[in-house]
């Protein structure tokens, strides 16, 4: 924390320096902290700053109290989202250096907080991540205007990373030669990106190609197999991962940077005797089967690591915020608190495992937890 607070005294300021009493630092500060205890709004914020005024002097000056609500509220309104997202981007450099081998997934997220005076909801707001599993953190994230814009923002964010011997995971939009030139040529990372029928005339030759293979017996050496069974929650599934290496038949190899195999996913699921069957494709600069396996099923760790813990335990779709500014800001704040959670140690003593909604509660209960995951835990590794 004190080295977020270091920097953040050099993230500018929008507002008219004659009328800033409060620096923004302690502002952006204290909500940090306040959002990692559970405020889920610029009132919860202005409340757990009130009640633990004399705890946040001990490392903010405070000159001028405690800032009002509507401070606050104003203040995520005008910072401008880029600014900001460039002042996040860079205190999470520390960060990428153990990335080497790990998986990196992007994807957007939509926001449905956007809503207009009368309180109805307008155009969405879109953000693409980029995650790191390994270490459970946003190593970047940009606000986007629509979903069709994330082709041109996931470019943008490799620029930032530096990622050599990782693997990228994309959906089906991040499938374009440019991007996959970038991953593999420019961050010297693989890839594994799905392939669906934005791509479709090569879906259309790499799926006729793989169900040929499947279905000659003479061929079955083009390819190699992965297969896994798993239970739990009343359901059974079946995954088979198939890995076809020998592309020298595709046209355009050699347009697409790095490109070494197909992937043929089928997911069979039996829930209550009934047996439903999803079959995906995916291209790949992987030659290893196990290690396609693994990257694909890891991919939804950003859906379910990070997406779905900013929605349940942050409550991120339930902000009342009608500014786009301050929906995005919120976002950036929300996934450094985040940070903090995943990688502190706090043990607390109970006989069950500690969960982000128990960490977050025990964060605003007691001050020496805070203390801990505040100024004890390394974020940036």
């Amino acid at each position: 924390m004190r080295y977020i607070i270091k920097k953040l005294k050099k993230l500018p300021d929008p507002r008219q320096p004659w009328k800033v009493q409060h620096p923004l630092y302690e502002i952006i500060a204290i909500s940090i902290i306040a959002i990692l205890c559970g405020a889920t709004s610029s009132t919860h914020i202005y409340q757990f700053a009130i009640l633990r005024e004399k705890w946040l002097r001990k490392f903010l000056p405070l000159e001028h109290g405690i800032p009002h609500r509507l401070t606050i509220e104003r203040m995520f309104r005008i910072l401008n989202p880029q600014v900001f997202e460039e002042w996040f981007r860079i205190i999470m450099q520390k960060a990428q250096k153990d990335t080497k081998g790990a998986i990196v997934s992007f994807d957007g997220k939509k926001y449905f907080s956007q809503q207009d005076a009368d309180g109805n909801k307008k155009n969405p707001l879109y953000i693409v991540s980029a995650w790191c599993q390994k270490n459970g953190v946003t190593l970047a994230h940009q606000k986007i205007d629509s979903k069709t814009n994330e082709i041109t923002a996931i470019p943008a964010l490799l620029r930032y990373l530096k990622i050599p011997g990782s693997i990228v995971t994309i959906d089906a939009i991040g499938c374009q030669k440019n991007i996959v030139s970038m991953i593999h040529k420019g961050k010297k990372a693989d890839y594994c990106i799905a392939l669906k029928k934005n791509q479709e005339t090569m879906y259309d030759e790499m799926v006729r190609y793989a169900e040929d293979c499947l279905s000659d017996k003479l061929l079955k050496n083009n390819y190699t197999q992965s297969i896994k069974i798993n239970k739990g929650h009343g359901r059974v599934e079946k995954r088979i991962v198939t890995l076809f290496n020998d592309l020298s038949w595709f046209q355009d190899l050699k347009k697409w940077e790095g490109l070494a195999g197909l992937v043929r996913v089928e997911s069979t699921r039996s829930i209550k005797g009934i047996d439903t069957t999803e079959v995906r494709y995916y291209i790949t600069s992987l030659t290893s089967v196990d290690a396609v396996a693994h990257a694909i099923r890891s991919h939804w760790s950003i859906e379910n690591n990070l997406h779905w813990v900013l929605d349940v335990v942050f409550r991120e779709d339930h902000w009342h915020t009608r500014k786009e500014f301050a929906a995005a800001n919120l976002s950036t704040i929300r996934k450094l608190a985040l940070a903090f959670l995943r990688k502190s140690d706090v043990v607390l003593p109970l006989n069950q495992p500690i969960t982000g909604p128990m960490k977050m509660f025990a964060c605003a209960l007691d001050l020496k937890v805070l203390e801990r995951v505040l100024f004890h835990t390394n974020v940036f590794s």
